[in-house]
């Protein structure tokens, strides 16, 4: 069994002994050190709708420091599936195409270096391959910009 299961498994038994008769009456002092230690009660179970959003690093130019909002940034930029990003990655003939252009029409906001990197990654299947650039490419592909296998 996975750890989800098992935890889940595990909280429905506490919330089942917090719920029963202890000893003909109800045990709050019980109740309170369950709650206390899940931090949750039967009532309030919006552990979803109430957290904080995921916070992530991100180096800026220059040396500096930024913190973004990840979930905002996963809706803005949704991944395609494996099957067409796969379906892209087998059409590209990185030997004929200048990589190195190609990204850095893809990535105008990264480095030289950087842009090519992100593109490498991508081709590869090292990163996951959004909706823009998925779109992106498919047009250098039609234009020819792209070499085809």
């Amino acid at each position: 069994m996975d750890s989800k299961r098992i935890n889940a498994i595990i909280k429905e038994e506490i919330e089942k002994v917090i719920n029963e008769d202890f000893m003909g009456e109800k045990s709050n002092h019980v109740k309170d050190l369950v709650q206390k230690y899940f931090g949750h009660t039967k009532h309030h179970n919006k552990k979803h709708h109430d957290e904080a959003p995921k916070k992530k690093l991100r180096k800026k130019a220059g040396g500096g420091k930024e913190y973004y909002d990840y979930d905002d940034y996963e809706r803005k930029n949704k991944k395609i599936s494996n099957g067409d990003a796969n379906s892209i990655r087998t059409t590209i003939d990185t030997e004929k195409t200048n990589m190195a252009a190609v990204a850095r029409e893809l990535f105008p906001d990264h480095t030289e270096e950087g842009a090519q990197s992100q593109f490498r990654k991508i081709v590869n299947g090292e990163r996951p391959m959004t909706k823009n650039i998925a779109s992106k490419v498919e047009k250098m592909i039609s234009a020819g910009q792209i070499a085809v296998k």
